[in-house]
């Protein structure tokens, strides 16, 4: 892999967020070094922003040796709990997935820590990425001696690529300039458009903060917990104390709705007013003691015709944010962006003669979603497995913002009466452990049917080491056979087969 720029190079990443160092890691896995990374800012993420890595996100990143650390890093969280008040309404119980995967449990880790293991990957095969670097334009190669894509750098450097990869975020450069539309699927509007509606999508706050030891009494230090009170649902996240904190305190991720005057960041005293709303009376108060990062934002959801599209004699394909955005409702988006990125890079390391243990996309894969949205044709010339890659990435990407417009909705409810109804018909959901073992499995975005040996749990690291010399070792199936089987069974709370997707919510 390239340090300094070169004139050309097989793939061109532009973007190293997750999705970005994801697609680098596994290229560079397989024994493709003629990649480049770039990014525009001059570090990598310095806030948590993505917190939570589920099962099949790290049985992928395994198979590129990342996900050890970041296990170690993180907080290993057992459900997903909703409650109002001091009554449990539905848990998704990640532990009743221990037959199904290395990784029964959500893993809770800041964004920070995740790009800074995925970067220690890179530098350890090798690679590096060049930054600040900007873009500023891509454009079939004009050179009579050159094949591919040419983008030119800001400060007027150059270089021509077979393939680039636009990992640059919701409003990506590179998808702009392929000319891919970007649109919700039930309104067909781009909500990035320069004449888009700016209060489209659902307005939420999100917060780092400190609160004060006695929230371990009433808030569990290893579960997600999801509070309905009457000032609006509260998300609370535990993460790990940040490494540079001698007091090596606890940090908390707050999400809520924003206060009504459109603050920008949001104030310690409205976060206060959240926090005792959901948590009702209590003997001991928690307080929020210092706020460490906060932002106002709108959930917006959008995905793009294609994943990939032709230019020139070259290929453009987009992954993780610049293929598709919505809401984090359940903690989606990141983990939907790596598992694009390791199965994009699976389909290009095939295509330049690097196959790996794992079977890249082929054009037969049949994707079992019940989502009515169909994918554009992709325009001629498009590699059958990048084709694949496309059809197959976004239908998932379809069936989670359904879904995840589905729990947004949900807990933004306003009105007290339809509050009773939700809260009720949580209440009586979450009694059986099937259902339990359903939404965690749903969650998890691990493929029906999957099932691991008995050494569950245990890293295979030492494995996966030996996957660049050749040797054999477990690789998870979701983005090639999983999808080629299309729905399977998946093994529900009474040991019965239940016909489940093939994709669920997977992220």
């Amino acid at each position: 892999m390239e340090s300094t720029l070169p004139s050309h190079t097989d793939v061109l990443i532009v973007g190293a967020g997750p999705a970005g160092l994801a697609t680098a890691v596994t290229l560079l896995t397989a024994g493709v070094k003629s990649v480049v990374v770039l990014d525009a800012l001059e570090q990598g993420q310095n806030i948590s922003r993505a917190v939570v890595i589920h099962a099949q996100t790290m049985e992928e990143l395994d198979t590129i040796a990342c996900a050890a650390p970041m296990v170690e890093r993180g907080i290993k969280a057992s459900s997903l709990l909703v409650r109002t008040g001091n009554t449990p309404l539905l848990r998704m119980n990640f532990t009743l997935l221990k037959n199904m995967t290395r990784f029964p449990y959500a893993t809770l880790i800041s964004q920070t820590d995740t790009e800074s293991a995925l970067e220690d990957r890179l530098n350890a095969l090798g690679g590096r990425i060049l930054r600040p670097v900007s873009v500023t334009v891509i454009a079939p190669s004009s050179d009579p001696g050159a094949t591919g894509i040419t983008a030119t750098l800001a400060d007027g450097r150059t270089i021509t690529a077979s393939y680039v990869v636009g990992a640059d975020g919701a409003r990506s450069f590179v998808r702009k300039a392929a000319g891919i539309a970007f649109r919700d699927p039930k309104t067909n509007e781009d909500p990035y458009a320069p004449d888009a509606d700016t209060t489209s999508g659902w307005p939420l706050i999100i917060a780092d903060v400190i609160l004060s030891p006695s929230a371990a009494k009433y808030v569990s230090e290893s579960d997600l917990s999801t509070l309905l009170g009457p000032r609006g649902f509260l998300l609370l996240v535990p993460l790990p104390p940040l490494k540079d904190d001698p007091a090596q305190r606890r940090v908390w991720r707050m999400s809520c709705p924003p206060e009504p005057d459109n603050v920008n960041p949001p104030r310690l005293a409205y976060l206060q007013t959240i926090l005792d709303a959901a948590l009702g009376k209590r003997k001991e108060k928690v307080t929020v003691e210092e706020v460490l990062w906060s932002s106002r934002f709108r959930a917006r959801s959008a995905v793009a015709d294609s994943f990939a599209a032709k230019m020139g004699s070259g290929t453009i394909v987009l992954a993780g944010d610049a293929a598709h955005v919505h809401s984090p409702a359940g903690g989606q988006g990141m983990n939907l962006g790596i598992r694009d990125s390791i199965a994009l890079a699976r389909a290009l390391a095939d295509i330049l003669g690097f196959p790996t243990s794992a079977p890249a996309a082929s054009a037969s894969s049949a994707v079992s979603t019940k989502s009515s949205t169909k994918a554009p044709k992709i325009a001629d010339g498009v590699d059958a497995r990048l084709r694949a890659y496309s059809d197959q990435r976004r239908a998932q990407a379809i069936a989670v913002i359904k879904v995840t417009k589905l729990m947004t909705w949900a807990t933004g409810l306003k009105s007290r009466p339809a509050r009773r109804v939700r809260n009720a018909v949580g209440w009586v959901l979450g009694r059986p452990k099937k259902i339990e073992k359903r939404m965690a499995f749903r969650l998890s975005g691990l493929p029906a049917g999957v099932q691991v040996a008995s050494d569950a749990g245990k890293s295979t690291n030492a494995s996966i080491s030996g996957t660049a010399r050749g040797e054999k070792t477990h690789q998870p199936k979701e983005t090639s056979a999983s999808l080629q089987n299309g729905a399977a069974a998946a093994q529900n709370g009474t040991g019965e087969a239940e016909k489940v997707t093939d994709t669920g919510v997977q992220a």
